[in-house]
């Protein structure tokens, strides 16, 4: 009887391994198809879509999404789930959860959490990588399968590895997107140089005869329209040359001990003229514990350069946040929100290349499109990440990820 029991297990364990229906070959083989994706190349959001792809598929679900740790907040496929929600703890304690395993236990506040969140993804299975780790990097969300049959532990372990191993992919792919991203903007910053100094000697003889022959011309002629014309033009340019010449600039952080609260009511009190002249209502509000190193004048450049744009896409009576929130595993959090007119996907992918600008109308507005170059070349001076969340009609939400102490963080700048 033992002997046949045990021959009826081996022969069951080596069918399963002939036609590939053990859990080692399924998870090799979905691992496969994730570096085939990952040998394809392309930038880190691309490469996101294309494992949530591939998840679905092998799935056999409607959709995947993959939420990726940002400040404060998972953000992914239109959703954002706060860290400090019951339901990540929750989650943390297995690192999986799917509709059936909930119902399995009694219910308790982080649970019913959690299933709110099952639910608010369109989930069938969710799990959080790496595995015990305190503040995840991703929660890997699969939706519910197409003929509805739950997802079984064994399916979660699949989930799990090759989760893990997206996760690597991701973390790899960013620090190459921020080397590329270096590379590019030192080569941008040398044209910009050379570009700016040139100009800048060209334009000096010009604005030195504009203030000697000023008040020569008749009040009220022609010549003395031209003339302010040119003078005013000549303001546009010598404000071009000091933004393209701090874009280029080797800027080295000065870092010393910052509150918050303070750097956003000084940031806010540079932007309320401006505010206040396009009838926009300007609120900050730091709910940040502690300080921060950082250099206090680079962070106020890049937080007016923020406000400015998000005052210049508010119609007026709206309003315009400045919020500080942290920190939350050594990170704070800074985001300006507007209710304005919001960026397509195409706006939105290139707001962060030099001299690409939306703003083509009006001298008060006109830019030059290094504004959100420069925010983003100082936050990744102080070892952060800047994102940008935007809809049509929606408005835009830029978020601001800031390590406490940058001195501590290993990354690639």
């Amino acid at each position: 009887m033992f002997l046949c029991g045990s021959a009826i297990f081996w022969l069951d364990a080596r069918m399963r391994g002939w036609f590939g229906l053990d859990d080692s070959s399924r998870i090799r083989a979905l691992r496969t198809e994730v570096l085939e994706v990952a040998m394809k190349g392309g930038d880190t959001t691309r490469l996101a879509a294309e494992f949530e792809t591939l998840l679905a598929a092998r799935h056999d679900a409607p959709a995947a999404v993959i939420l990726t740790r940002s400040g404060e907040a998972y953000t992914g496929g239109g959703h954002t789930i706060r860290h400090d929600r019951a339901a990540i703890t929750a989650l943390r304690e297995e690192g999986w959860s799917t509709p059936e395993s909930l119902q399995r236990r009694r219910p308790t506040p982080p649970l019913e959490d959690l299933a709110a969140v099952l639910r608010e993804l369109g989930a069938g299975a969710l799990v959080a990588v790496p595995r015990e780790s305190p503040v995840p990097n991703l929660l890997v969300a699969v939706g519910v399968r197409r003929n509805e049959w739950p997802f079984t532990y064994p399916d979660v372990v699949r989930l799990l590895h090759t989760a893990e191993l997206i996760d690597n992919i991701l973390t790899r792919s960013r620090l190459t997107d921020q080397l590329a991203l270096r590379a590019r903007m030192e080569y941008l910053a040398m044209m910009s140089r050379g570009l700016a100094h040139d100009l800048k000697n060209l334009i000096t003889p010009v604005s030195s005869y504009l203030v000697h022959t000023e008040g020569r011309a008749p009040a009220g002629s022609a010549e003395e329209e031209v003339h302010g014309a040119a003078i005013r033009s000549i303001g546009v340019m010598t404000t071009y040359l000091r933004e393209a010449l701090f874009f280029s600039d080797q800027l080295t952080p000065r870092f010393s001990s910052i509150e918050p609260a303070g750097l956003l009511e000084g940031a806010r009190n540079l932007a309320v003229e401006r505010a206040s002249r396009r009838g926009i209502r300007l609120t900050a509000r730091s709910s940040c514990a502690g300080t921060l190193q950082a250099d206090a004048v680079l962070l106020q450049r890049l937080l007016v350069n923020l406000l400015n744009n998000a005052i210049d896409a508010s119609a007026r009576g709206g309003e315009v946040w400045l919020t500080a929130e942290g920190p939350v595993a050594g990170m704070i959090t800074l985001r300006v929100i507007d209710q304005g007119c919001g960026m397509d996907e195409a706006t939105r992918a290139r707001i962060f290349d030099p001299y690409f600008t939306t703003k083509e109308f009006g001298e008060e507005v006109r830019g030059f499109g290094l504004g959100l170059t420069i925010s983003q070349r100082i936050v990744h001076l102080h070892h952060g990440c800047i994102t940008v969340e935007s809809r049509p009609g929606a408005g835009t939400t830029l978020s601001v990820d800031l390590p406490v102490d940058p001195a501590a963080v290993a990354v690639v700048t």
